[in-house]
């Protein structure tokens, strides 16, 4: 097969369009033709042709994954899977993955950092929700160990229970105090806080009467 043309495409200005004997065969990027020197009337042998086809695939993973990347930090979990979705061959998304690893544009340990702080700074969270979080995204057990240890050292689990619980307060302001401690305490359970926490803090903030201390037990004002 002999190369008769090659034509840039109208709506992907980095494609290129290859035609073998006067018809379309593939397209491809620009840095790969001329990474491999492509012209016309250059023969095209079949291995050829495949190691061209390989190495755009090398091209466009590594594109489309610095697209994913560019927006907001990923795990190697969500990336390998987007990078899925777009069809690129298992090979290919195994050496973007660990491209990525080695660049440091990809760590999970990181992602879990700011994913966590994240979460506490705008939609806080008890620890077993984000370590449910964290799961889906595939972060290592071990990881999530760690980075929830550091992020609780800092602020007690009942500390960022009773902010929320004052929070809801302060947005509900008008709710008869019943149905209000039903409401709170089923809020904070969705927020991953143990029945018997919640319930002591709805306590605490809405009658006065209680508080938790830093071993969780209730002490009286």
């Amino acid at each position: 097969m002999v190369i008769t043309k090659l034509e840039r495409q109208k709506k992907r200005r980095h494609r290129v369009s290859v035609y073998l004997d006067g018809d379309f065969a593939f397209g491809c990027s620009d840095e790969v033709v001329y990474r491999f020197g492509l012209h016309k009337g250059m023969a095209l042998p079949e291995e050829l042709r495949r190691q061209i086809e390989d190495e755009d695939n090398r091209v466009q993973a590594k594109l489309a994954a610095e697209r994913l990347v560019g927006t907001r930090m990923r795990s190697e979990k969500e990336l390998r899977q987007r990078l899925k979705e777009k069809e690129f061959p298992p090979g290919i998304i195994d050496e973007t993955i660990e491209t990525f690893k080695r660049i440091r544009l990809l760590d999970d340990r990181a992602f879990a950092e700011a994913f966590v702080r994240d979460r506490m700074r705008m939609r806080p969270r008890a620890a077993a929700f984000l370590r449910r979080e964290l799961r889906q995204r595939g972060i290592a057990a071990d990881i999530i160990e760690s980075v929830l240890e550091e992020q609780f050292e800092e602020v007690s689990e009942e500390d960022v229970a009773r902010r929320m619980a004052e929070s809801y307060l302060r947005a509900h302001p008008r709710l008869e105090t019943l149905v209000l401690k039903r409401r709170l305490a089923g809020y904070l359970q969705r927020k991953g806080f143990g029945a018997g926490l919640a319930y002591r803090i709805v306590q605490g903030v809405i009658d006065g009467d209680s508080d938790v201390d830093g071993d969780g037990e209730t002490e009286t004002r």
